[in-house]
């Protein structure tokens, strides 16, 4: 994990540098930069598999963010001898072609890669890792919007989950290059509930690491990632005396885990310290944002200071299996199309978010609820399964019955803004600062957005 950040044109090289001075806090160990004809690539490192420093380059060049599952495989099949996943993506593409080696790739990645004075970008079908670009006066790419505004970038895109964009000779093409596939219908809830178990504890064990930490809500999502990883320290936040603290405490305690659990009451200090931080990570004002992102930047930073890089959290579960409570009156067909449309949309409204708020304390933020073989399970699972006599999350909670209480396997999901007490936090705070009256909060937050980016 780390970020990555890129440019073509005369100056290119300044231009890369001054981009990662300003993503920094995403790779404390270490940057490089290279460059080919007037294209260059840079990359700060936050090193979490192999040693290999990037960008990676011989005749091409690679630049990469993210985790390759499957790295292992993949070099063994190329005969290479590497521990580096960059190293291991690096000769699949230099072998393979781009759009071929995306379709060997289990993971989650966003990469530039530069041959033949074209540079390429891709990023994964699901989007959990970032890249967003620039045009105006050159061609510039990033992990981060902001290393674009250093540069003076104000049209700034973000690439597509899935999505390849090409730039060459001042032109850009774009194109979808991988996506999820849904096989036959699974309407039989035994089958669907054993394949899902499988699925999840396939993909929680694939993104464990020691040390490792999961963002613990003590929900149903949290729950089941901590069952799968015992191992993990779990960091729970939310304000003293808020539903988020009292229900933690009692999941670890039936999980048996009530010694991994790491609590943060937050004080109102602590919050209004924080928000400026917080909102420079998500680059937003927006109040549902950042009451979400709180404390997941909190969770992350007490995590980084335990000497934990890697957090596993249970995004992506209510996208695919019906948690949020308006789906609960929707007819079949309509369900299964609106989770269709959340999933196409998770990247832009919560996974930059949380790739953001957590990169902020350079903490490496892993989601099993959206790894391949889990989405396109998902998929398939007949709609029914998912909301069943008005239970949201029906299917998940019978595949749960394996390794959870039934008190937590049928807890209800609450909104995490509300649960952790932040929202609330956050209007107090508005108020005290003079802020009243209809959207109040908005208004101070984009205030102090607004002072963030005077200073």
């Amino acid at each position: 994990m780390c970020g990555i950040a890129g440019a073509a044109g005369k100056n290119s090289e300044a231009s890369v540098k001054k981009m990662l001075e300003a993503i920094k806090n995403r790779g404390p160990d270490g940057s490089g930069t290279f460059s080919i004809g007037d294209i260059t690539l840079g990359n700060v490192l936050l090193k979490i598999t192999g040693s290999m420093p990037q960008p990676v380059h011989n005749n091409g060049a690679l630049t990469y963010n993210g985790e390759i599952y499957n790295f292992r495989e993949i070099a063994e099949k190329l005969h290479v001898v590497t521990d580096s996943d960059s190293e291991a993506l690096f000769a699949l593409i230099y072998s393979k072609g781009i759009e071929t080696a995306i379709q060997e790739l289990d993971g989650d990645y966003a990469f530039a890669y530069v041959e033949n004075e074209k540079l390429h970008l891709a990023r994964d079908p699901a989007g959990v890792k970032p890249l967003y670009y620039g045009t105006g006066a050159g061609f510039a790419f990033a992990s981060e919007k902001k290393a674009l505004y250093a540069i003076g970038m104000n049209e700034i895109h973000t690439l597509k989950p899935g999505h390849m964009l090409t730039f060459s000779a001042g032109k850009i093409t774009e194109k979808r290059v991988s996506g999820f596939t849904a096989g036959e219908p699974i309407t039989d809830e035994n089958i669907a509930s054993k394949a899902l178990y499988e699925a999840i504890k396939c993909a929680a064990e694939k993104r464990r690491y020691t040390p490792c930490a999961i963002a613990f809500s003590g929900g149903l999502d949290s729950s089941i990632i901590a069952a799968l990883c015992p191992a993990a320290e779990l960091y729970s936040v939310g304000m003293a005396g808020s539903h988020d603290i009292m229900q933690t405490k009692r999941a670890a305690q039936l999980l048996g885990l009530s010694d991994k659990l790491h609590l943060h009451e937050l004080t109102m200090d602590e919050v209004e310290s924080a928000l400026p931080d917080v909102i420079r990570a998500v680059e937003s004002g927006d109040p549902l944002k950042i009451s979400i992102a709180m404390p997941l930047f909190f969770a992350s930073g007490d995590a980084k200071n335990g000497s934990i890089r890697v957090m596993l959290s249970g995004q992506g579960a209510d996208e695919l299996f019906a948690g949020y409570k308006r789906y609960e009156s929707m007819k079949p067909a309509e369900l299964e199309l609106a989770l269709r449309k959340d999933l196409e949309k998770i990247a832009e409204n919560n996974l930059e978010r949380d790739d953001a708020v957590t990169m902020a304390n350079a903490v490496e933020l892993r989601v099993p609820y959206l790894d391949r073989e889990v989405v396109e399970l998902a998929l398939r699972i007949a709609p029914e399964l998912k909301v069943h006599n008005g239970m949201r999350k029906y299917i998940m909670r019978l595949a749960a019955k394996k390794l959870l209480p039934d008190e937590l396997v049928f807890k209800e999901k609450k909104a995490a803004q509300y649960s952790s007490g932040i929202y609330s936090a956050l209007v107090k705070l508005a108020r005290k600062n003079g802020f009243m009256g209809e959207r109040a909060l908005g208004r101070y937050l984009e205030e102090l957005k607004f002072e963030g980016h005077e200073r």
